[in-house]
């Protein structure tokens, strides 16, 4: 036992229980331990008086332990398939009742294969992590069909597990659950599941877990994980900021509206000739990069000009983005082979990335993941800002081999990762937008017309954003214009008068960012300007903001 900020262990307690599998702790600090497999029972130690009792009898090990509010007792039998239960309150300790699972190995919704860690939260709905059957099943209460939450097999699956071995549930009932062979933590949103820890594959660096099996939170966040091949106790620490992107993501309605009149923001005498790059942070600060100048400038919120200019050494540099701490990553890869971070704490540029292309997109995920779309190669690749080894660039999609097929590119231009990790690809030359869903190789056609629901005919799109809804936005570069999904499907936004230099054009446009209020920013490139669409508000009544 370790008492808060303690290094090393403030209590051993001895017992003759053999190999437990799990543990459970009540609020009065009496402990319930496994003692199933050699030894037949589940024991308890009791704070009040520092010795064990016997509180069930079991015939296997109980690979995951829990007391409810109620006082029941619960033990996941992993190798009779079920989950089996007993009133703490009752003296007499009988047979017990089934909480859920047949008994026989199987996957119908009354069945397991193998399941370990359990929860039982407030109102006495089962959770159970379902090794076997590479789910998490919900049982509520009285039922003894399961519902899967997580998995494949979810109503709404949007994460691949491989036997899970534990699960949580926080104050608003999202689930975290140890992804045991797939070595890493993941938990569930408003916006569905994401990595959490153990994102950079199975091993064992600071960043790694390698087949995890149990873990717990602290009061402040914190995340204890029980590392079981690497033989170790793993604490990873809330970040408080770690959900807050640094990007707008308005919620729109699906009747939301601009101006189609443009105002021009920027034009050439600012910004250079043919510009490519924008950003526009939380804090409706503006960066754009002015290719010829080898210059990053800046607009504070309601700046007519430029707040601050940053000299740098990048070459036509055809992508930026801003993290939420300020640091800027600046495509520098066509002459000198690098992505380059200007530091906002240091006010210098140092190189975070060796790529040998340009980057044609630049993006940094909620895990700290640096990604470049690299047009000419038809890939788009990944290395973690965590690993200082800038030798370690991975592939996140793309055979390299230019293709339509469903694991191909084209000439990927702009790419989005969301807070589940799936990445977004505008793949320019097949005329589409590409998601690649966590882990996954072969993309899902979203926008153009291959899509499954096809709705919109893309021509070059170049760029895309995602809002609060994940709808889609896209630059749709050779149509010249800018198109939004939402529930009733695609449409045109702005740019839908043809092509030219009035108002209510543009001409490849390359670029597009939101500020804080709805309105929108494009590169209106071939037009060297920055057009700003003002967004109605009456539109949609209150634009709501998630961050």
């Amino acid at each position: 036992m370790w008492h808060e900020e303690i290094v090393n262990p403030t209590k051993i307690i001895q017992g003759n229980f053999t190999e437990p599998s799990s543990l459970f702790v009540t609020s009065n600090g009496d402990i319930y331990i496994d003692d199933g497999d050699k030894n037949g029972r589940v024991q308890k130690w009791m704070v009040e008086t520092s010795t064990f009792i016997t509180v069930m009898k079991v015939n296997s090990s109980c690979y995951g332990l829990f007391v409810d509010i109620n006082d029941t007792l619960y033990c996941s039998m992993f190798e009779y398939h079920q989950v089996v239960k007993r009133s703490l309150i009752d003296a007499v300790m009988p047979s017990y009742p089934v909480a859920a699972g047949t008994g026989i190995r199987g996957s119908a919704s009354n069945q397991f294969s193998g399941p370990f860690g359990i929860c039982v939260d407030v109102n006495l709905d089962l959770y159970v992590a379902d090794c076997g059957n590479n789910r998490v099943q919900l049982f509520q209460s009285g039922e003894s069909n399961g519902i899967t939450v997580a998995g494949n097999a979810s109503r709404n699956p949007t994460t691949t597990l491989r036997c899970p071995s534990g699960v949580v549930l926080d104050a608003e009932k999202y689930l975290y659950i140890v992804d045991q062979f797939n070595s890493r933590i993941i938990g569930s949103s408003f916006y569905g599941f994401r990595c959490l820890v153990g994102c950079y594959e199975a091993g064992s660096q600071s960043n790694q877990l390698r087949n995890p099996f149990s873990f717990s939170f602290d009061h402040s966040g914190n995340i204890f994980v029980t590392d079981h091949r690497n033989d170790r106790i793993q604490k990873f620490l809330l970040m408080k900021d770690s959900i807050a992107v640094s990007f707008n993501k308005p919620k729109f309605c699906p009747t939301a509206k601009w101006n189609p009149n443009g105002i021009t923001f920027a034009d050439r005498s600012v910004i250079g000739e043919d510009p490519r790059a924008i950003f526009v942070s939380t804090n409706n600060t503006i960066y754009v990069t002015n290719q010829k100048d080898t210059t990053v400038l800046i607009w504070y919120e309601e700046s007519a000009n430029p707040s601050k200019i940053i000299s740098g050494n990048f070459i036509e540099s055809l992508s930026i983005f801003v993290t939420s701490n300020g640091d800027i990553y600046i495509d520098d890869g066509d002459k000198n082979g690098r992505v380059q971070k200007w530091s906002a704490e240091t006010n210098n540029f140092i190189i975070v990335m060796h790529v040998n292309a340009s980057c044609w997109g630049l993006f940094v995920d909620i895990n700290d993941t640096l990604y470049c779309s690299m047009s000419f190669h038809n890939q788009v690749l990944k290395r973690s800002l965590n690993d200082p080894m800038m030798t370690l660039n991975r592939v996140a999609v793309g055979t390299g081999i230019r293709g339509s097929a469903s694991n191909q590119l084209s000439h990927p231009f702009g790419i989005f990762v969301d807070v589940n990790l799936d990445l977004y690809v505008s793949d320019c030359l097949n005329d589409r937008v590409q998601l690649f869903q966590l882990e996954e190789l072969n993309g899902i056609t979203v926008a153009g017309i291959t899509s499954r629901n096809p709705t919109i005919a893309l021509r070059s799109p170049t760029g895309i954003i995602l809002d609060a809804d994940k709808s889609l936005f896209i630059v749709d570069s050779y149509n010249h214009r800018i198109v939004g999904s939402s529930v009733n499907g695609f449409r045109c936004l702005v740019g839908c008068d043809g092509v030219g230099s009035q108002s209510n054009q543009l001409y490849r446009p390359c670029g597009l960012s939101f500020d804080r209020s709805g309105n929108m920013f494009v590169i209106d490139s071939v037009n060297d300007r920055i057009q700003k669409f003002e967004y109605f508000e009456e539109s949609c009544g209150m634009l709501k903001l998630i961050e």
